[in-house]
């Protein structure tokens, strides 16, 4: 098993009605399982989204029990929601999953300053008592990936 997130040395890619606004292709590996994303390049940087990944992962690992991986941001004012990776961690166990954060369904306006508190609690069911898909990594794993970044 391992964890990682980072952007493919690909190059970028237009996906989007403005073909001036760029996304770049990225990878989240979750033990044998790997997710491709496009992150939006509208707002952020490559380095505005791995400073955040960083921040996130390093909240985690100093000990609080939930942290975001986000992957597109555009902005309240430019989209209707973000895409992240939640992750929750529980003893040695880190549980992840992907959700998309509707601006209009939060009981205040979204904050990057405060992202951390509109992650919601984990959960494992949706309302009609569905799974929810969910993957699993160790925490070594994720002091692992975090160890070769405080290397740079």
């Amino acid at each position: 098993m391992s964890f990682s997130i980072s952007f493919l040395d690909e190059p970028l890619e237009y996906p989007y009605d403005n073909a001036t606004v760029a996304a770049a292709v990225g990878e989240l590996v979750l033990g044998g399982h790997r997710e491709n994303f496009r992150a939006s390049l509208y707002l952020w940087s490559k380095l505005d989204y791995e400073a955040q990944w960083r921040n996130a992962i390093e909240a985690l690992l100093g000990g609080i029990d939930k942290s975001a991986l986000i992957v597109e941001y555009v902005g309240p004012e430019s989209s209707i929601c973000l895409e992240w990776w939640p992750m929750y961690r529980l003893g040695d166990v880190i549980h992840i999953q992907d959700h998309l954060l509707f601006y209009d369904q939060l009981p205040e306006p979204f904050s990057l300053e405060k992202a951390s508190s509109f992650i919601r609690d984990r959960r494992t069911v949706d309302e009609d008592g569905n799974p929810i898909s969910e993957w699993n990594v160790s925490l070594s794993e994720v002091e692992n990936f975090a160890h070769g970044f405080r290397r740079q």
